[in-house]
């Protein structure tokens, strides 16, 4: 712990190496304890991340922290209960409104945007997240049998789905929040 301490000194000041030695100590526990907060490797991966971007564009209030370790705990709590909260609300939502079978004229214009929204997102990819997202939600295509197809790893079609969604969550939020 007296290391982490000259870390967070060096931090303040904006080092980038301390940053570094901070991250690479404590991100794999971090990542670790998201996982089982989230069930979900992937989503760990990038909770993490953002954890670890906070604590960079944070850094100059690092210095009254008494303990990093207990500081990067509670934050990486925080962002993965702050996650499960949106996606709670978000499945609510839906299962609300898969239940219904009339839909009003207002309601159905409202589903032409959204589906005009996600369409627009995802023209506006990089050609190869755009061909990946379009396998898997219109083609119906596995993972596997997409990274198969195009000659990637399995994981590498999870990244680019991952950041496909996210674009798309990213644009549905800004119009809900504008519109709504």
């Amino acid at each position: 712990m007296e290391k982490d301490t000259l870390y967070i000194k060096e931090l303040v000041l904006g080092s980038h190496d301390a940053f570094r030695c901070l991250f690479m100590n404590y991100f794999p526990k971090v990542k670790y304890f998201i996982s089982h907060l989230t069930k979900s490797e992937i989503i760990a991966e990038e909770l993490a991340q953002d954890v670890f971007m906070r604590v960079w564009e944070s850094r100059e209030q690092l210095g009254v922290v008494e303990s990093f370790n207990s500081y990067v705990y509670r934050m990486a709590k925080n962002m993965a209960l702050n996650y499960l909260r949106r996606k709670y609300v978000e499945e609510s939502y839906l299962e609300e409104y898969e239940g219904e079978t009339e839909l009003t004229i207002e309601g159905e214009l409202y589903a032409r945007e959204i589906k005009l929204l996600e369409q627009l997102t995802v023209s506006r990819m990089p050609r190869k997240r755009k061909a990946i997202y379009e396998m898997s939600r219109r083609e119906g295509l596995t993972n596997d049998e997409i990274a198969t197809r195009m000659g990637i790893s399995k994981k590498t079609v999870e990244n680019h789905l991952n950041l496909a969604l996210k674009e798309i969550r990213k644009t549905l939020f800004l119009f809900t929040s504008f519109f709504m």
